[in-house]
C-alpha cells in the first residue's frame, strides 16, 4: 500500500528510517552529517529541516545535484547544504570528520561494502554514527529474473548475517536493524512511476523507461519481497 506519495527518495527505505537515525545520534544544530551518494536530496533536507544541523551532501550526478539543490531551497534548508557533485570514491573527509554518514539507496553495494566501510570510518568522529539503507537476499532460492532486475552479478548481495559480520569486521557496533515493510517498497515503485512520465531528464530516455517498467512488472509479479529486502541499519563506530 502506498502510503507516501510526495517522496523523493531513491529507494524503499523513507523518511521515518532518516529521522530515526538522526535520533539515535543524537543530532543537534551543532552537529555534522554527511549524505554520500545524495540522489534527490530527500534524505538530507528530511535531517537538516528536523534537526537544523549543517550537512554536506554529495551526488556524482549533476542532474541529481541539481534537483536536490531546489529541492533544499523550496524546504527552506538550503543555507544548511552544503551540495557538491563530485566522485565520493576520490574524496576525503578524515581532516574534518562527521558525527553522522548517510549512506542511503544501495550506495555502499555501489562504492563496494567493506572499502566503503573503511573510508566511512575515516570520516567519523570517535563514537560517530552511520545510517544505511541497502538490498539484500532473503533466501538462497531467488528467481533468475529478480537477481537480473538487480544487477546479481555486478553487486554480490549480502544477507542479513552477512551484512551483520561485515559490520563487526569493519569496527562498529549496530545499534538498531530493521527490514523495510512493503509500504517502502510501493512508496518506491510509486515514486518511480511518477518519474516515468518525465519528458527531459535521466527518466525521459527510453531504455530507461522501459528498464523500470520491467523491474517494477518483474518485482510484483514475482513476488520480490519473499526474496529480496531492504535492509536499514544504524550502526556506531567503536573506540
Amino acid at each position: 500500500m502506498v502510503t507516501d506519495t510526495k517522496t523523493y527518495y531513491t529507494s524503499p527505505a523513507g523518511k521515518e528510517f532518516t529521522l530515526t537515525a538522526g535520533r539515535f545520534a543524537g543530532i543537534h544544530p551543532a552537529s555534522t552529517v554527511l549524505d554520500i551518494g545524495c540522489g534527490y536530496g530527500e534524505g538530507v533536507c528530511n535531517m537538516t529541516q528536523e534537526f537544523r544541523c549543517k550537512a554536506v551532501a554529495i551526488d556524482i550526478n549533476e542532474e541529481n545535484v541539481d534537483f536536490a539543490q531546489n529541492l533544499a531551497v523550496e524546504r527552506r534548508v538550503s543555507h544548511l547544504i552544503h551540495f557538491e557533485q563530485n566522485d565520493i570514491l576520490q574524496m576525503d573527509f578524515s581532516e574534518e570528520p562527521f558525527d553522522l554518514i548517510m549512506a542511503e539507496g544501495g550506495i555502499l553495494s555501489y562504492l563496494g561494502r567493506k572499502d566503503a566501510f573503511k573510508r566511512m570510518r575515516s570520516w567519523l568522529v570517535p563514537r560517530g554514527w552511520i545510517e544505511f539503507s541497502d538490498l539484500i537476499l532473503l533466501s538462497d532460492k531467488v528467481p533468475n529474473e529478480v537477481l537480473s532486475i538487480f544487477d546479481y552479478d555486478t553487486y554480490l548481495y549480502e544477507s542479513e548475517s552477512s551484512y551483520r559480520r561485515l559490520i563487526e569486521d569493519a569496527g562498529f557496533t549496530i545499534q538498531f536493524i530493521c527490514l523495510v515493510p512493503p509500504s517502502g517498497w510501493d512508496n518506491y515503485y510509486a515514486h518511480m512511476a511518477r518519474r516515468l512520465e518525465d519528458n527531459q531528464g535521466f527518466f525521459a530516455n527510453q531504455e530507461v523507461k522501459l528498464a523500470f517498467h520491467k523491474e517494477i512488472d518483474i518485482f510484483y509479479r514475482f513476488e520480490g519481497f519473499r526474496f529480496v529486502g531492504y535492509l536499514v541499519c544504524i550502526v556506531r563506530k567503536k573506540d
